[in-house]
């Protein structure tokens, strides 16, 4: 089989479709680049006009002028890693590249050896292979490249290893044994089609053979072992693994093949055993596949490493982008909403506390009147009544009272805002875990890596605005050093001098003495008033900075979003030019024209929308999707989003929310389903409607 293919006059083809494939994605990823540049633009001008909100937002500014600046840096790495990506793959403009991949002892040594007709030296050696040891070498012109096994004694690192190197194949081998599909290769074969590679599943049968055997009995064990109903039970294991991350594993191609009897057959020197081993290994119908795929897909594998090198990164931002976005609208309109709340609160507590202030200035003047009579009466021969009358008031302690009730006001303007502050705190941080979990996200065997670290945006997730919001609060509600200043102005020179006043003329220094009292009483409450004006300007500044906070978070979120549609439309038309390859080299490129816009979700399924009022053929169709090894889902296009939502959804069970920062969401009722949740990311990437779970 492996030599009915021209593998020099393929390798050529997928020169030439890596250097157009370079160049597309080189002139993408400039876009990108100036949509970035756009959005830091339109962050740093939110930046300045935080700069003229209230003195107290200062904090706050600091740390969304740090949060910007942190996610321009994430996204200048994005540029980074993707340029560096395709700097390397340009170097190697030349190779096709495939990558080994499975679990350690799957057989990779093995396959290495047989296809480099090696001595067995690195057969069985890779539970003791170092983490970062991979291989290289040629086969056919073809550069194989053998990454450390999963599951190995430093897994995470091996693992981390491998899925770098995967990145960079064209296609990949991934190798099993027929000794059962274990959970971990299952989680790792679903990771690696995620990243949208072309696999071949190699089962690597582990029958037993003895060189030392007579011929008639040399390959007794391995024909056993090559039961077609065995084979299909281990294949189906797998694709019963793919049901339950929502992905049909059934269209994946497989290849069995024992290994160790073919590279057994090229060690020894009777050629009866070689044929027999040779025949039985059944090594040529894999190499054969593997020349197949080159030979015939080849071009369209070499020219999509490219886009994937552009579009796996902005894929996983836009993702990014779109939960940021989400938690930040959620986190504003909470915040809104308890600004809402604090400003009824305050109307409450303004009527309540001037009723109070009311109260206790009648209660003084009542009992400085009931006591006026007295005093007169006492101290009508005296001969300073004035001295009295200020030593009396002194023993009131007038300034005292008048500082206990701001004192019992602000405490309860303080138990409030405590109040809010700890009520807040908990409601944002329930913000930020119900926006990550009503995110849509598949449900995940392995956690697929993602092309760059994000984990420098906002750490523990969202903007830690419940810390910002009241941290200038508490020194601005600290009123303890307000003074009523009563005794100042009131405690003396209002009674006029006893010689003044006729002896016996009790009423009229009882009149005199109410005078004054009244004078006191508005004097205390006018202190009273002020203290509460301070008090409640002091709140209001408050709400004005709940209102700049919702704002800022709010712009953020619409920021985020548009960005995320933005990388998003970028990331329709990779997919468009992917199909354009694809179609071109099924010998219909013409049927690009019908295609209106195209998303993917790697590994499982793609969804073509097609222009008003045309078809496409049922043959094209399955060409098409065993070429990019995903189910094709086809919609016709409408500029309703909504009505085109529900067509891929199939269902109305959602929920149209208008977001605060003009963040649109469809709130699903039910999601649960791994295949639903997959159509849903494809109706959220064509839509430009975030989709959330219920």
């Amino acid at each position: 089989m492996e030599n009915r293919y021209d593998l020099n006059e393929a390798l050529a083809r997928c020169r030439q479709s890596a250097l157009c494939g370079y160049e597309n994605a080189d002139a993408q990823l400039g876009e990108i680049e100036r949509v970035l540049r756009l959005a830091r633009n339109e962050t740093e001008q939110s930046v300045r006009r935080l700069s003229g909100s209230s003195a107290y937002l200062s904090e706050l500014n600091h740390t969304l002028v740090r949060q910007i600046k942190d996610i321009a840096r994430a996204f200048d790495k994005v540029s980074d890693s993707s340029r560096e990506e395709l700097r390397q793959l340009k170097n190697n403009l030349s190779q096709f590249n495939i990558t080994l991949f499975g679990r350690t002892m799957a057989g990779k040594s093995t396959l290495m050896e047989v296809l480099t007709h090696g001595d067995g030296k690195a057969i069985g050696n890779g539970a003791q292979r170092k983490t970062r040891d991979i291989r290289t070498y040629e086969w056919n012109g073809l550069s194989i490249t053998d990454v450390p096994g999963i599951g190995a004694f430093d897994g995470k690192k091996d693992e981390d290893v491998a899925f770098s190197a995967a990145k960079n194949a064209d296609m990949i081998l991934f190798l099993m044994t027929d000794d059962g599909v274990q959970s971990q290769e299952a989680e790792c074969f679903r990771a690696i089609l995620e990243l949208g590679k072309p696999v071949l599943c190699v089962i690597n049968v582990k029958a037993s053979v003895d060189l030392n055997e007579e011929p008639q009995y040399l390959t007794e064990d391995i024909e056993e072992a090559f039961q077609l109903p065995r084979l299909e039970e281990i294949r189906r294991q797998l694709i019963a693994y793919g049901a339950l991350a929502g992905q049909d594993w059934s269209t994946v191609p497989f290849a069995f093949a024992h290994l160790r009897a073919a590279f057994l057959a090229q060690q020894t020197t009777d050629p009866v055993k070689k044929q027999l081993l040779t025949q039985a290994s059944r090594i040529d119908f894999l190499t054969g596949t593997i020349a197949e795929r080159v030979a015939t897909r080849g071009e369209f594998y070499r020219g999509k490493t490219f886009i994937d090198a552009v579009a796996a990164p902005v894929g996983s931002a836009t993702e990014l982008l779109l939960e940021q976005s989400c938690r930040n609208s959620l986190q504003a309109e909470m915040i809104a909403d308890k600004q809402k709340s604090l400003l009824k609160w305050i109307e409450r507590f303004e009527k309540s506390a001037f009723e109070r202030i009311v109260s206790d200035t009648a209660d003084l003047k009542s009992q400085l009147y009931a006591e006026a009579s007295g005093f007169a009466a006492r101290n009508l021969s005296s001969k300073d009544l004035n001295a009295k009358w200020r030593d009396y008031l002194k023993g009131l302690k007038l300034d005292a009272r008048g500082k206990e009730l701001v004192r019992e006001l602000t405490e309860e303007a303080e138990g409030e805002i405590h109040e809010l502050t700890r009520s807040m705190g908990k409601e944002l941080e329930f913000a930020v875990s119900y926006s990550t979990d009503v995110t849509l996200k598949s449900r995940r065997i392995l956690d697929v890596r993602h092309t760059f670290d994000w984990s420098m945006i906002a750490i523990g997730g969202g903007l830690t605005i419940a810390a910002l919001i009241f941290t200038p609060a508490a020194p601005v509600l600290l009123l303890a050093a307000l003074g009523i200043g009563i005794f100042k102005e009131f405690l003396g020179g209002f009674l006029p001098e006893k010689s003044k006043i006729e002896a016996g003329a009790k009423a009229e220094i009882e009149e005199q003495l109410r005078h004054h009292i009244n004078e006191i009483c508005a004097g205390y409450r006018a202190s009273l008033e002020k203290s509460l004006r301070e008090l409640l300007d002091k709140l209001n500044l408050l709400i004005d900075d709940l209102s700049g906070v919702s704002g800022v978070v709010a712009g953020l979120a619409s920021t985020q979003n548009k960005l995320a549609w933005r990388l998003g439309g970028t990331l329709k038309k990779l997919h468009r030019q992917l199909l354009q390859e694809a179609l071109n080299l099924l010998g219909s490129p013409a049927l690009s024209m019908r295609i209106h816009d195209a998303a993917m979700v790697p590994g499982a399924e793609c969804a073509i929308v097609l222009a008003p009022n045309v078809t496409f053929p049922a043959d094209k169709r399955q060409a098409l999707s065993d070429l990019l090894g995903a189910r094709i889902l086809f919609y016709i296009f409408t500029n309703d989003r909504v009505e085109l939502l529900r067509k891929m959804l199939g269902t109305d069970a959602f929920t149209i929310r208008e977001g605060v920062g003009g963040v649109t969401t469809a709130v699903l009722k039910e999601s649960d389903n791994p295949y639903f949740i997959n159509r849903a990311k494809l109706a959220q990437q064509l839509c430009e409607i975030m989709i959330t779970k219920e």
